[in-house]
């Protein structure tokens, strides 16, 4: 389904993404499922198990795991209609964390994490990341995380779209995050709920 360009946005909505929310999630991913066929499933496999599963695989894993009743994250409807997600759980569930030393854990709390953002080309620059950090922090405190963890990118220029799928850090700051660690260019950046 093509979506048509939007004006003003009137009505901002922001649900986990459920079993009943899926054909929304996949209308929001489009047929190439957001980036180069991701499906939102690069932080959660490892490097073999993310090439060896292709764009149907990524999709078939997000599919299972959506319909055995995790809640990987968070769809944002404007006016109805799906327009932004983010990815939001234990820092348990995304292993390619571990493996890249930008990312190491910075201490052995245990943290939720927000790994990722896909906004909708036709709503990019409505202001829909900030919200959906605000929801993504009340999603992890109400399933009882104490620290919620990010990893954005600072941005002190125009840089495309595609570079800050993990956010960015002006945005997290105002919502009450503080850097706690900074690993060659990025940022770690903490709330404690």
């Amino acid at each position: 389904m093509k979506m048509a360009a939007v004006g003003k946005i009137e009505k901002l909505e922001i649900h986990p993404l459920t079993r009943q929310r899926w054909t929304d999630f996949e209308t929001l991913f489009g047929p190439n499922g957001a980036s180069a066929g991701c499906w939102c499933m690069w932080w959660r496999m490892t490097n073999r198990e993310f090439r060896n599963a292709g764009k149907e695989g990524h999709k078939e894993a997000m599919r299972t795991a959506v319909h055995s009743g995790a809640e990987p994250g968070l769809l944002a409807y404007a006016d109805g209609v799906p327009a932004g997600w983010v990815a939001i759980a234990p820092r348990t569930d995304y292993p390619r964390l571990a493996t890249l030393e930008t990312l190491y854990a910075v201490d052995g709390q245990e943290v939720w994490s927000i790994v990722c953002f896909f906004i909708h080309r036709n709503y990019r620059r409505h202001q829909i990341m900030q919200p959906l950090v605000e929801a993504a922090v009340e999603f992890a405190r109400s399933r009882g995380a104490k620290i919620v963890e990010a990893y954005p990118l600072d941005i002190h220029e125009k840089v495309h779209s595609g570079r800050i799928y993990m956010g960015i850090t002006s945005i997290y700051e105002r919502c009450g995050f503080v850097e706690v660690a900074r690993r060659d260019y990025r940022p770690i950046l903490r709330k404690t709920l």
